[in-house]
């Protein structure tokens, strides 16, 4: 059985590609940032997502095609426990 998700891990996991590309204003990173800081599940969804981006990255690209991100997306949603 697993947890459902609180709103700030929602919140967090939802943004975490933008969180790593820098993409969000400071003070959202700096939010995200905290949140990480006190949250092992979301820690460990954001190491993977960062092992992510240097394996693609190490292809020769600066970012993830649309199609590849989207499609990772996909799957990130649709491991995580629905909420009610």
């Amino acid at each position: 059985m697993h947890a459902v998700p609180k709103p700030e891990c929602e919140e967090a996991l939802d943004r975490l590609f933008e969180y790593i590309d820098h993409e969000l204003p400071e003070d959202e990173i700096h939010l995200i940032g905290e949140h990480l800081k006190t949250c092992p599940p979301c820690e460990a969804e954001h190491k993977i997502n960062e092992k992510i981006k240097r394996l693609v990255n190490r292809t020769g690209h600066d970012v993830a095609p649309e199609e590849l991100r989207s499609r990772i997306l996909a799957t990130i949603r649709a491991t995580r426990p629905e909420t009610s």
